[in-house]
């Protein structure tokens, strides 16, 4: 009843309110006996008088100024959000940002299912563009590429870890480091495994399977044996012997490793200096990230260091060498991009091989050892197309890879399925554009959702199934877009050559020698195993007789 009496009461009130000139004076009318009524009512006498008085001290000049003012602010808000792609809405200046979760992939490709392949967000006062469809991606990247390219310049953890490297350069400083990395890794890398059937790399293959063969069908931690085999290879490649011991560079991969799991969906979205010195120091990842990074970077200047103290002009070793050289090379002539080839450049630069180098193939040829076992009808049909091409009696080798159709199939429905992944902050629009009808704004980051955009079904016809023949031409039937993985256009990455030639080669040797299975009694999927960076897995040596 007591509640019936002060609702009748405020009712009253209201009914009447527009009879009496004089609001605070009605509020003075109510009678109620609630203490916590009461306790609202006079807090809000107190605030509108503060309020009248603060108005009728303000000249008609200063309420004009000031209607004006929000007048300005209200229609610069709607303009700057006019033409934006839809999406997710969040708070003031955070936005979506309290809201992201380890499984934000999902909730992109659940708005993206909603909007449409462009969506939009926006999180610590950045505006961020997903891109949920190759095509889309391709569009952005290829057909305007002169409206991309660049990294954000603002702080996050991600430019953190890579720093001055160029991944994170822009403008002439990028284009010139990026095309001497280009030509020296293609050449040492690539260029040099296809025309040589011997080698660093075959022999660490061979070496590889000769471990595996020892095991005698025990079970063995394919991320650990990967990681190692990995490590050899690309200390050869690009360290040499000088300075860079195979300790050296492993415990690089560990940092390298520990980066990345810091690197959230929380924390690749935290982007600028607010967050900078006010959210991100709070946070016990950043600390871990930023020490690790430290470590790394200690290690790959003393590296640096050791070949500048043996540097011969005469006897170019290694990828630093190269480096030197051509640095020096610019130098002597007085050409002004020298200054572009400092120490910083190549130390954050190695940081993005090592990773691609070590961290990627072995993480990747895992992902492709789960998919065999989880899918063991695939492992015969390569194992009998190796057969048929190769043969049992020797390595395969780069010459093979034209006539292994099914294994290329497989690496890429491995790549489009694989989840090290899901989304990636590429660049930054650097002048305002269109795409799907939305208006781009200059200095917003495009997201490439690579979980979305490889599930698309009106390109890959039942997306969530492990189907290495889509990726099969026949004729009279379109091929789907390939996997867009390692990026498209002018900033895909610079290692993926070296990196591809690497799975390919990993993954026909173990096949051609080994059926995979997980040991009896494991309960856990594959996938489980891989993710917790323990995927014990047992090779049966194939009978070739």
């Amino acid at each position: 009843m007591r509640n019936r009496k002060n609702s009748t009461h405020l009712d009253s009130y209201k009914l009447k309110e527009n009879e009496d000139p004089s609001f605070l004076l009605r509020l003075e009318s109510l009678e109620d006996n609630s203490p916590t009524v009461h306790s609202v009512l006079e807090t809000m006498k107190m605030d509108l008088s503060l309020l009248s008085e603060s108005i009728n001290t303000l000249s008609p000049f200063s309420l004009a100024v000031a209607f004006a003012t929000l007048f300005i602010t209200i229609v610069y808000c709607a303009l700057k959000k006019r033409g934006l792609p839809p999406g997710l809405s969040g708070l003031p200046y955070f936005g979506y940002w309290p809201f992201i979760h380890d499984d934000f992939h999902l909730k992109l490709d659940e708005t993206q299912k909603k909007y449409g392949e462009v969506i939009s967000f926006t999180c610590t006062g950045r505006l961020y563009v997903s891109l949920g469809s190759v095509k889309i991606v391709r569009e952005a990247y290829i057909t305007k590429s002169e409206c991309f390219g660049d990294r954000t310049l603002e702080y996050s953890l991600l430019k953190h870890a890579f720093r001055e490297g160029v991944i994170f350069l822009n403008g002439d400083p990028w284009k010139v480091i990026r095309k001497f990395f280009l030509a020296v890794l293609k050449e040492r890398g690539t260029v040099s495994i296809k025309n040589s059937f011997s080698g660093d790399l075959y022999d660490s293959i061979k070496s590889t399977i000769n471990d595996i063969k020892a095991l005698k069908g025990e079970p063995f931690n394919t991320v650990e044996l990967l990681n190692d085999k990995c490590t050899a290879n690309l200390r050869l490649t690009v360290f040499g012997n000088v300075g860079a011991s195979d300790e050296k560079i492993r415990r690089c991969n560990e940092l390298y490793a520990r980066e990345m799991l810091s690197l959230t969906p929380v924390n690749m979205l935290t982007c600028g200096n607010f967050p900078r010195y006010f959210i991100l120091p709070f946070k016990s990842d950043y600390h871990s990230c930023v020490k690790n990074h430290a470590e790394f970077e200690g290690i790959m200047y003393e590296i640096i260091k050791e070949h500048e103290k043996t540097y011969d002009e005469e006897n170019i070793r290694d990828v630093i060498d190269e480096y030197l050289k051509e640095r020096n090379k610019r130098r002597s002539k007085g050409d002004p991009t020298a200054k572009y080839f400092t120490d910083k450049v190549l130390v954050g630069s190695l940081v993005q091989i090592v990773g691609d180098g070590i961290f990627a193939v072995a993480s990747f040829v895992g992902f492709a050892m789960r998919c065999l076992i989880e899918n063991p009808e695939e492992q015969d049909k390569i194992y009998k197309e190796i057969v048929d091409v190769v043969g049992v009696d020797r390595q395969p080798t780069m010459e093979d890879k034209s006539k292994l159709a099914y294994l290329n199939a497989f690496i890429l429905e491995t790549l489009r399925m694989s989840d090290i992944f899901n989304f990636f902050p590429s660049q930054e629009c650097i002048k305002e554009t269109t795409l799907n009808g939305y208006r781009i704004p200059k200095g917003s980051t495009i997201i490439i959702n690579f979980y979305t955009a490889h599930r698309d079904p009106e390109v890959y016809e039942e997306p969530e199934k492990f189907n290495p023949s889509r990726f099969i031409q026949v004729e009279g039937k379109r091929r789907p877009e390939l996997p867009i993985s390692f990026g498209v256009g002018k900033r895909a990455c610079l290692g993926e050559g070296f990196t591809m030639t690497q799975i390919f080669l990993f993954l026909a040797s173990i096949i051609q020698n080994f059926h995979l299975e997980l040991p009896k009694g494991t309960t856990k999927s594959a996938f489980e195993l891989y993710m917790g960076g323990s995927l014990r897995v047992i090779a049966r040596p194939r009978d070739h007789k």
